[in-house]
C-alpha cells in the first residue's frame, strides 16, 4: 500500500467530513478493488541456493548449514529392501550408526518406497532422502518402544519414540526432494479411543518420574520429527505428511535451519507444521504448509512443567512462508499457547496466509504466566481468513484458567494487507495484565468487522485503512493511544471508544469528531486532538 502524502491526506480527510472516511490511498477506490500482490505465492523456482543473511532488529548470528564429510552411506549396504512391506529399522539403525561411527556424511536414501520404525539420527549424520523416495513408517506401535525422553505440546514425559528422534547430537540434517509419510491415521484412532480423559494440565503438575506413557492402551502420540537438545540442525527440502501430531518439533534446540520443507497434515489432528519449543536461533524459509493446525507455532512449555524448565524461545526468523488451508483455530505464524518459559526476539515478514482459521495469533492465559516481546512482524498478505487476521488472546481456553497470567508486550506490525476476514484486528488483555505496547503501521484491512482493542496500554495504529461491514474500530479501556492517518468506512460509528479506564486517546485530524462515539463511562478529556 503506498504511503499518502499526510499533508494532503488530513486536508481531503477533513473535506469528506464524518459521512464519508473512507480513503484508498493509492488510487482513490475502495479496499475491495483487486491491487497487486504484496507478497507472491512461492514457486520452487524462488529458493535460492544461499541462505541470505539475517537482518533481525535484534542480536542474532547468521545461520549457515551443518557441513558433512563426503562419505556416504546407502542404506540398502546395510540390508535395507524397498517396496513398502519389509520393515527396514535396523537398516536405518546401522547405517546410521556407521556413518556417525566413520566421522559423519551422509545417510543416503534411494528412490523407492522404504517402510521404518523410528529413525535415531547420531551427530554429524545427514540422512538425505533423494527424490523419489518415501520413508514409511510403521503403523505398530510397539515399533516406538522403548520410550524416550520427550516434551508433548508443552510438557516433558517418557512416551513413544518420535518418528525421527535425534537426541543430544551437533551437526545433523534431514535433506533432499524425497517424503516422509507418517502413517498418522493409526495414532489418531489410537488416541481418540483412549485418552478421552488425558489432560495436560495436570500432566503438567506431577513430577516427571509419573508421567510415564508407551504401555498399551496408555500412550500419547508421538510428535514427527524431534531433534531433542541438539545443536546446529538442518532440514530442507523434504516434504512430511500424515504425522501423528506436531511435524517438525526442534526441543532446546540451538542454531536450526528448516528450509523448503513441504508440510501436508490436513487430517491430522494437532497437525502443526513447525515448532520451535524452547529453541534458540532458529531459521524458518521458503516453507509451504497445509496443516491441520498452526503453521509456524513457536512454543516454551507449559504452566507449572513449563516454569521448571524455564527456558524461552528466542531469536527466531521467519521469512518467505506460503500457507493456506490451516485449519481448527490455528493461524499462519503463532506464539503460544504454551508460553511458561517464555518467548522472545522473533521476526517475521514476507508471508501469504490463505484461507487460514486465523493469521497472526498471539495466545495464553492465566497459569502460563512469563512474558511474549519484541516481536517485530511485516510485509504479510492475508486473504480470506475464517476468524481474526491479527489476534492476541489472553483466555485461551477460557476464563477460569487461574494462575500466573501471561504479558505481551513490543509488538511491532507494519505493512500488512487483509483482503476478506471475520475481523481484522482483536487484541485482547487480561484485566490484570494488559497488553503493553502495540504498534501498527501500513494497513489494509477489508473485513466483516474491523479492530477491537481490549485492555491495551502503549497503542499506536498510524497509515491504516479499513473497510468493515460491522463496527470499524472500538477502543475499550485502553490508555496511551495513538491513532493518526486513517481511513475508515462502514458500520454506524467508524471509532466508538468505551470503558472507565480509557485515557490519553490522541486522534488526528483524518477522523471528524462526529466520527467518534464516546461510550457513558469515558471522560470527556480522555480524548485529545493531534495535528
Amino acid at each position: 500500500m503506498d504511503t499518502p502524502n499526510r499533508r494532503d491526506f488530513l486536508l481531503q480527510s477533513a473535506a469528506l467530513g464524518a459521512g464519508s472516511l473512507f480513503l484508498n490511498w493509492s488510487n482513490g477506490g475502495s479496499a475491495s478493488e483487486t491491487k497487486a500482490p504484496l507478497v507472491k505465492p512461492l514457486r520452487e523456482k524462488d529458493v535460492p541456493e544461499d541462505i541470505a543473511p539475517i537482518d533481525a532488529p535484534f542480536a542474532m548470528p547468521n545461520l549457515v548449514r551443518p557441513t558433512f564429510p563426503d562419505r556416504l552411506f546407502d542404506i540398502r549396504d546395510y540390508g535395507a529392501e524397498p517396496g513398502g512391506e519389509t520393515k527396514n529399522t535396523a537398516a536405518f539403525s546401522e547405517a546410521v550408526a556407521a556413518c556417525h561411527e566413520a566421522g559423519g556424511g551422509r545417510v543416503v536414501v534411494p528412490k523407492g518406497d522404504w517402510l521404518t520404525g523410528p529413525i535415531h539420527l547420531r551427530s554429524n549424520v545427514n540422512l538425505h532422502v533423494t527424490e523419489g523416495a518415501t520413508i514409511r513408517f510403521s503403523g505398530d506401535r510397539e515399533d516406538y518402544l522403548p520410550v524416550v525422553h520427550t516434551r508433548i505440546e508443552g510438557v516433558e514425559v517418557y512416551n513413544y519414540s518420535p518418528l525421527i528422534y535425534a537426541p543430544n547430537c551437533r551437526n545433523i540434517a534431514i535433506t533432499g526432494k524425497g517424503t516422509l509419510d507418517g502413517n498418522g491415521a493409526h495414532w489418531w484412532t489410537y488416541f481418540e479411543e483412549n485418552h478421552d480423559g488425558y489432560s495436560r494440565i495436570e500432566d503438567a503438575k506431577r513430577p516427571l518420574s509419573e508421567r510415564r506413557y508407551g504401555n498399551g492402551d496408555n500412550g500419547l502420540r508421538p510428535s514427527f520429527l524431534q531433534p531433542w537438545k541438539s545443536e546446529n540442525v538442518l532440514v530442507e527440502g523434504i516434504t512430511l505428511t500424515n504425522t501423528p501430531m506436531w511435524t517438525v518439533h526442534p526441543v532446546y534446540c540451538e542454531n536450526v535451519i528448516v528450509r523448503d520443507v513441504h508440510v501436508q497434515s490436513l487430517e491430522a489432528p494437532n497437525g502443526d507444521g513447525v515448532n520451535p519449543d524452547s529453541c534458540r536461533n532458529v531459521l524458518v524459509e521458503y516453507c509451504h504448509f497445509e496443516t491441520g493446525d498452526d503453521a509456524i507455532p513457536i512454543k516454551s512449555g507449559l504452566n507449572e512443567d513449563g516454569r521448571r524448565v524455564g527456558m524461552p524461545s528466542e531469536n527466531i526468523v521467519a521469512r518467505h512462508i506460503d500457507a493456506r488451508d490451516v485449519r481448527t483455530g490455528s493461524g499462519g505464524i503463532v506464539m503460544g499457547s504454551e508460553t511458561s518459559g517464555g518467548i522472545r526476539n522473533v521476526y517475521v515478514h514476507d508471508c501469504l496466509f490463505v484461507e487460514t482459521d486465523r493469521g497472526i495469533r498471539l495466545k495464553s492465559e492465566r497459569g502460563r504466566g512469563e512474558v511474549v516481546e519484541n516481536l517485530y512482524i511485516r510485509d504479510v498478505e492475508m486473504r480470506d481468513v475464517q476468524n481474526q487476521a491479527i489476534n492476541i488472546n489472553s483466555f485461551y481456553s477460557g476464563g477460569e484458567a487461574t494462575g500466573p497470567a501471561p504479558l505481551f508486550r513490543n509488538i511491532n506490525i507494519q505493512n500488512v494487507r487483509v483482503d476478506g476476514a471475520a475481523m481484522g484486528v482483536e487484541l485482547i488483555g487480561l484485566p490484570e495484565e494488559w497488553v503493553q505496547g502495540f504498534r501498527l503501521k501500513n494497513v489494509t484491512i477489508r473485513a466483516d468487522e474491523g479492530v477491537l482493542c481490549r485492555r491495551v496500554n502503549g497503542l499506536t495504529m498510524t497509515e491504516a485503512e479499513v473497510e468493515a461491514e460491522e463496527q470499524v474500530f472500538e477502543l475499550d479501556n485502553c490508555t496511551d493511544v495513538t491513532l493518526r492517518w486513517l481511513a475508515l468506512s462502514g458500520g454506524d460509528s467508524p471509532i466508538v471508544v468505551r470503558g472507565e479506564k480509557t485515557g490519553d486517546v490522541r486522534i488526528d485530524d483524518s477522523v471528524s469528531e462526529e466520527a467518534v462515539e464516546l461510550g457513558p463511562d469515558v471522560s470527556d478529556d480522555a480524548l485529545i486532538r493531534v495535528g
